[in-house]
This record gives C-alpha cells, sequence and structure tokens, in this order.
C-alpha cells in the first residue's frame, strides 16, 4: 500500500469530534419527526470509521414523508448560526436532488459549548439558496452562505417546506 505524503489540516480524533454536534442534532430531529407523523428512512451512509475516506457525492442523512411528499432533508449540528455549508456537500445535494425529483431540506440544530440545546432552523435548498462568494473554513474547507435565514424548525413550517 502506498504510504501517501501529506499532513492532514484535522487529525482522526478532530474530524470525528464534528459528528458529535451532528449526532446531537439527528437524535434531536428525529425524536421531533416521529412525534410530528413525518416517517423518515435513511439514505446516505454513515463514512466516519472508514479507514480511506475520499472526497465524493456526499448524500443527505434521510428521506422525509408526509401524506406522500417526499423530501431529502440533512442534519446540520452547529455551535452557532452562522449559515454556513460545506460547498462540496451542498452541490452534491443539488444534484440528488434534481435526480430524484424531490426537495431538499437542511435541519440546522444549534448548541452551546456544553452542548446544551439553543434553537432548530430549517431551509429548503436549490441553487439559488448560496451566495456565490466560497469561503475558506477553519478546517480549510470551502464553504457557501445561505443566503437568506432559515426558519424555526416545527411541525407547520417543515409541512411548509415540504408542500
Amino acid at each position: 500500500m502506498e504510504e501517501l505524503n501529506f499532513r492532514p489540516y484535522k487529525s482522526k480524533e478532530e474530524f470525528r469530534k464534528n459528528y458529535k454536534l451532528h449526532d446531537l442534532a439527528e437524535e434531536r430531529g428525529k425524536n421531533l419527526l416521529t412525534q410530528w407523523g413525518v416517517t423518515f428512512k435513511s439514505f446516505g451512509e454513515d463514512r466516519r470509521y472508514q479507514s480511506v475516506w475520499e472526497k465524493g457525492d456526499d448524500k443527505p442523512d434521510c428521506i422525509i414523508s408526509y401524506k406522500g411528499k417526499e423530501a431529502l432533508l440533512d442534519w446540520k449540528g452547529k455551535r452557532s448560526s452562522q449559515w454556513i455549508v460545506n460547498k462540496r456537500a451542498a452541490e452534491s445535494y443539488i444534484k440528488w436532488s434534481k435526480k430524484l425529483n424531490i426537495p431538499l431540506i437542511l435541519a440546522f440544530f444549534i448548541f452551546n459549548d456544553d452542548l446544551t440545546f439553543i434553537a432548530s432552523r430549517c431551509i429548503r435548498i436549490t441553487e439559488n439558496t448560496f451566495a456565490k462568494e466560497i469561503i475558506k473554513a477553519w478546517d480549510k474547507n470551502e464553504v457557501v452562505q445561505i443566503i437568506e435565514e432559515p426558519i424555526q424548525f416545527t411541525k407547520p413550517n417543515l409541512l411548509k417546506l415540504l408542500f
């Protein structure tokens, strides 16, 4: 096996630490969906424990369904209300939405440094959702800023985005 001669910006532990917020968001979000009568099934696979993880087609976390309407949904755990998304993931999510011809919704859950829940927001994503400017995040990833303010993640708002 060929040895790679570069030093990644994030260690394996730092990379996996990013998933803690995602897992908290997913748990809280799935609990709400269940309470609201919205069904969900996994769509994207969790690749955090794969020994080699190459950049590729990211998939949203799940497909939600309510009264015959479906949408892709991806959970985003955050420590701030800065509405940014990994550029590669955003482009891939939009491709999946077009391919399956169903809407794409991002659900943001914001936590403080003690991992206490603060707020939740959601937004329906299209090509026009993001600013054209590409930003470099702290971890050197390219991210894009969401132009409009996401709305509260409530059942009426989710259904408004779904229909």
